[in-house]
């Protein structure tokens, strides 16, 4: 089952592998072009937009605009054991290419201040983990409630482009918060990754059911 999963992921891998190439070139820029300093950075958040569209949304509307739901789910392999592999991939290559990108991009900006209007924000600590783990959850939700892989590429799209919108918005509405240290804020990075995974667990909980429970046909 884990080996028909990745194969169901080349796709995706492949689509990693690029972002990998992408952003390894991006932060050599950086590195020999002080002008572009802070640019990966500022695309950061774009990331979890494509985890969403790309991971998420197309894991189930993929069987069923191709039929092959009633093959996969009628062998030896439970729906609720290809859902958990499915998502399993999912979530490590999201996970991965986190790691990766938060990691060349802290390498070429040694030297920062964070703060909680700093694009570095969302790139240390839990917080892009927790967006990466949300994101995939959005797109599998929506996948799951649509079985129509391009609207579920759209409603993925909207729904974490908004919540990054929400989220943004409350981190800025104090005016104590936004002058917090750097040694403060891991108390606002950790209490908003504690939501994002929250939530995402329902969204994945409920994405399961509709996979799970819901009539195949």
């Amino acid at each position: 089952m884990s080996w028909l999963a990745f194969r169901q992921h080349r796709g995706r891998m492949i689509g990693m592998g690029l972002i990998f190439v992408l952003w390894g070139g991006l932060s050599g820029m950086e590195l020999y072009a002080p002008v572009l300093s802070g640019l990966s950075a500022m695309l950061f958040p774009y990331i979890p937009l494509v985890f969403g569209v790309f991971l998420g949304a197309p894991i189930v509307s993929r069987e069923y605009e191709r039929g092959t739901h009633q093959f996969a789910w009628t062998q030896s392999v439970s729906r609720s054991q290809w859902f958990l592999w499915q998502v399993v991939v999912a979530l490590s290559l999201a996970l991965a290419t986190t790691a990766y990108i938060s990691t060349l991009v802290e390498f070429v900006t040694p030297e920062f201040t964070l703060k909680v209007d700093s694009d570095m924000y969302t790139l240390t600590g839990s917080v892009p983990y927790a967006w990466a783990v949300f994101a995939v959850a959005t797109g599998l939700l929506w996948s799951a409630i649509t079985r129509r892989t391009t609207v579920a590429m759209a409603a993925a799209f909207f729904g974490v482009a908004a919540s990054q919108f929400i989220a943004e918005g409350m981190r800025n509405r104090s005016e104590a918060v936004s002058h917090w240290t750097a040694a403060d804020i891991w108390i606002l990075q950790s209490a908003e990754a504690g939501i994002l995974l929250a939530v995402a667990a329902v969204l994945g909980l409920a994405a399961w059911w509709l996979t799970a429970r819901r009539d195949p046909a």
